[in-house]
């Protein structure tokens, strides 16, 4: 027996089966959804003292219950708020619906004569019924939860700086 041979054939399939499962890593994370965000649509910077803006955003947060309102170092995150999913069901047959929950960080810091504001939203959802039931899994934002919040927030301040 060639031992020459066999010892090269144990290195090439030792290469092949660490290359089979760094792909399938790889594949694993590409079905992911990995999608980014256009984080001009969550952040701006006000004309205004921070002490109006995070009025404002106290303001614009209310009916939300808060968890950490920090306004020295800038940072107000609220409690999950859940709800039922308008995208995910489980079809016609089950007429299951997800749960889905989340939460807000907002981040305000002075710089210059402006104040900046950036706004993220912790997304999660939960399935119906199998052993996802029992667990939530983090799904990425649309962006569409912290563009409302901007929103009002733009609109409580050019309401205070007429």
């Amino acid at each position: 027996m060639n031992r020459k041979g066999l010892l090269n054939t144990g290195y090439l399939v030792i290469i092949l089966l660490s290359f089979a499962l760094f792909t399938a890593i790889l594949a694993g994370c590409a079905t992911q959804g990995f999608k980014l965000r256009n984080m001009a649509g969550v952040s701006r910077y006000f004309n205004a003292d921070k002490n109006i803006v995070w009025n404002a955003i106290i303001q614009s947060a209310e009916g939300i219950p808060v968890e950490i309102n920090d306004r020295e170092k800038g940072v107000l995150r609220t409690h999950w708020v859940k709800g039922w999913s308008a995208n995910k069901t489980t079809g016609l047959l089950l007429e299951g619906h997800w749960q889905e929950r989340c939460r807000l960080l907002i981040k305000v810091s002075e710089e210059q004569s402006r104040t900046y504001v950036s706004i993220s939203a912790q997304v999660e959802t939960k399935a119906p019924g199998g052993s996802q039931a029992y667990r939530w899994s983090r799904i990425p934002s649309d962006g569409t939860i912290e563009q409302e919040f901007l929103g009002k927030l733009e609109n409580i301040l050019g309401e205070k700086l007429r």
